[in-house]
């Protein structure tokens, strides 16, 4: 069993990727170029060099016992020993050198698993309630949708290039424990007439300019799943932003068209669907029964915490006499031999016994009571935080500086400080369970911090010419189908303090929590006020000559300082190609106006003549395999498609036969060349669409059919 089928493309897409490792290293392919190709595979550059992550998609978070045990052999093998479990519910192995990339993706493969997609400008892992199929208060199991739009989205190619990165999301219940409100497609279970459907929203996300989904559609039948992706998909293919990547997200295309015609142009692309039935998606069979293996034997709890431990993790499913388990992680991480040995306790349970949690977090599910003494042995034997109070286990942090090249601060270091300052409080801290603490190490949201109860993300403070590590504090979001509100700022502190300050905050909420429902309904009485107070009486910092410490963050014992000049590698795309080759042409204009002989002057011209005819190719979709392929496509879709003038053509022939003569008579042609892709490029709409692009080359009826492939 699997929980989605790998594409028949992917074995051909590693081919090609380890052919572009192998140029890449040759120096044959330009870094940017390549960047654009590894994170599309769900590969990404981490701050130590020569080290990357690979992101493993796991859709709704299924995983079987055997794949977990497999990924763990290889994080153990080829990464660093652990696998971290994301906030998108899929897995992470970090540190894993270059040369072995190819190597971790056949292996994934082989167990049914991918990295492709993990990253980039693509159809992202979709997600699922953890406790879908099994929950009590739910109102169908959505995740046999998740699965098959899995499959059916990684199938199709133009999931792989679009605008930005497409994120989706399936909630069981009104209670949106899976963010769904929150992202660029939500489908939120209901039931209509004794008909299940969803209610769909969409153009949500987070990020440095969070946005709630608007309500799209007021309820479709479940049938039409695939029929909405698929129309959202193309009009975002269409319509969005590939000029400005910080515009490029589905949510700024609601802004730039309006909701009038946003609405207009979905339906447009609904329309053209919506009938077809043979699209719908073919769901799989995902039964949540007891499935334990014959002649396993039930096991006796091996100590007296037991009973506790159930209290806090333990909970029944709807299906009678089983239960679900959550298992808290240590920020996320499991170390690679404690996943093969849940792997092979697991595996008699069945396939379906896994799934992981945007708490970073690896759930159980369809355990028979009679063998919660097992599960509860196992964990015990195992590096989790089983044996601490509920609330450490939904506290989520991303990796920061620790790995990410745009982290500011360091939230795997101070969350332990955290929960240790907690646990020496004194406070009952089983009484705060609800309460969500997400920290990320920058104003990017990949900790959740506006989706936290309590939510920090990193920032500079300074005190006179210091600087040192900080965080801006948030509060009260609200994760609910129709009222979602993301988390407010109120203040900021510094990073030395966060510990203390989480401690007094939630002290004085203890003071108070019989009066309100939750931390929410608190920070919405008096709880902002006391916030604020809180946070301002930490503004004393004291001089970085009595106190060196403090100008540090947690976990380190490096001074506090901004590493400079990184770019975002999830934005990694077309946009770095086209600058790439516009930087090129410059730079030999330039030089060919020093260059010290006729020689030296043609070799420069070439190169400018060369880098103008590839710079737009990767608009049209286009990756030469050849420099002669370069010279031939560009004739064939700008100059024979009167994007660019024909008096361009001799030019280019001259170009492909590298003719130094001939370039050195049409200079003043390359320059006028230079100017006029230069002029297209700034002429392209915010789609990068020419204004007069040819038509596709497949006729509407023609695509309408190749989707139900």
């Amino acid at each position: 069993m699997t929980f989605y089928k790998l594409p028949d493309s992917l074995e051909g897409d590693i081919r090609d990727f380890k052919e572009n490792i192998g140029l890449y290293q040759n120096g044959e392919l330009n870094p940017v170029a390549f960047k654009g190709i590894r994170v599309g595979m769900g590969v990404y550059e981490q701050r130590k060099p020569k080290t990357h992550m690979v992101r493993v998609r796991c859709p709704a978070g299924g995983v079987t016992p055997e794949q977990l045990k497999q990924v763990g052999l290889l994080a153990g093998q080829f990464g660093s020993g652990e696998i971290h479990v994301t906030t998108r519910q899929e897995m992470q192995l970090h540190y894993v050198k270059l040369d072995d990339i190819i190597t971790v993706q056949e292996e994934l493969g082989k167990i049914g698993l991918s990295s492709r997609g993990g990253g980039g400008n693509t159809v992202r892992n979709i997600m699922a309630a953890h406790d879908s199929g099994i929950s009590a208060d739910e109102i169908f199991d959505v995740m046999p949708y998740a699965v098959a739009l899995t499959t059916r989205m990684i199938a199709e190619s133009d999931s792989w290039n679009l605008p930005r990165k497409f994120k989706i999301a399936f909630s069981n219940r009104k209670q949106d424990t899976i963010r769904a409100s929150l992202t660029c497609l939500g489908f939120f279970a209901d039931i209509r007439d004794g008909e299940k459907g969803f209610r769909v929203y969409c153009a949500g996300g987070m990020g440095a300019k969070p946005i709630t989904g608007r309500l799209l559609l007021d309820f479709i039948p479940v049938d039409h799943v695939y029929h909405v992706t698929r129309a959202m998909k193309t009009m975002f293919d269409k319509h969005g932003n590939r000029r400005r990547r910080n515009l490029a997200r589905l949510k700024f295309l609601w802004e730039k068209l309006g909701e009038e015609q946003f609405r207009v142009i979905f339906r447009e692309e609904y329309n053209c669907l919506k009938d077809q039935d043979d699209l719908a998606l073919v769901l799989p069979e995902l039964e949540n029964r007891a499935n334990v293996t014959a002649g396993y034997q039930a096991q006796i709890p091996s100590n007296s915490g037991f009973e506790l431990w159930k209290r806090r993790y333990a909970t029944e499913q709807k299906q009678s006499g089983l239960f679900q388990i959550e298992v808290p992680l240590k920020l996320g991480d499991i170390n690679a031999s404690d996943a093969v040995r849940i792997g092979e306790v697991m595996s008699a349970f069945g396939n379906n016994c896994l799934r992981f949690t945007v708490f970073q977090n690896i759930h159980f599910r369809n355990i028979p009571k009679a063998y919660l003494g097992n599960i509860y042995n196992l964990l015990d034997s195992i590096d989790s935080l089983s044996a601490d109070p509920a609330m450490f286990g939904s506290m989520v942090a991303c990796t920061g500086a620790d790995t990410c090249k745009l982290g500011i601060c360091l939230p795997r270091g101070v969350t332990p400080v955290i929960q240790e300052t907690l646990l020496g409080s004194g406070m009952d801290l089983d009484l705060l369970a609800e309460v969500k603490i997400h920290i990320s190490g920058c104003p990017n949201t990949c900790g959740c911090h506006h989706a936290a109860d309590l939510g920090f993300f990193g920032k500079v403070k300074r005190k006179g010419k210091d600087m040192l590590p900080g965080y801006n504090i948030l509060v009260g979001a609200i994760l609910e189908e129709g009222r979602a509100r993301f988390s407010r700022m109120v203040g900021d502190i510094a990073a030395k303090h966060v510990p203390f300050f989480v401690r007094d905050l939630l002290t004085k909420y203890l003071e108070h929590k019989a009066e309100y429902q939750n931390f929410t309904a608190y920070v919405d009485g008096p709880g902002e006020a006391d916030i604020r107070a809180l946070s301002e009486a930490y503004h004393v910092l004291p001089d970085r000559i009595e106190d060196p410490e403090f100008y540090r963050d947690w976990g380190t014992d490096d001074d506090f300082t901004l590493l400079k000049g990184q770019k975002a590698e999830c934005s990694a795309g077309m946009f770095d190609l086209i600058d790439v080759d516009a930087k090129i042409i410059r730079q030999r204009l330039a030089q060919a106006d020093t260059a010290s002989d006729g020689a030296a002057r043609a070799l420069e011209l070439g190169s400018a003549v060369f880098a103008a005819c590839r710079m737009l190719l990767v608009t049209r979709g286009i990756e030469a395999k050849s420099e002669e392929q370069v010279y031939d496509h560009f004739l064939q879709h700008f100059i024979r498609t009167d994007l660019i003038s024909d008096r361009f053509s001799q030019l280019i022939a001259d170009g492909k036969a590298k003719n130094r003569g001939a370039l050195l008579k049409r200079e003043s042609e390359i320059r006028e060349l230079a100017d006029e892709v230069s002029k297209l490029y700034k002429s392209m709409d915010d789609s990068l669409r020419f204004k007069a692009a040819p038509a596709p080359s497949m006729d509407r009826q023609t695509f309408l059919s190749s989707l139900s492939v």
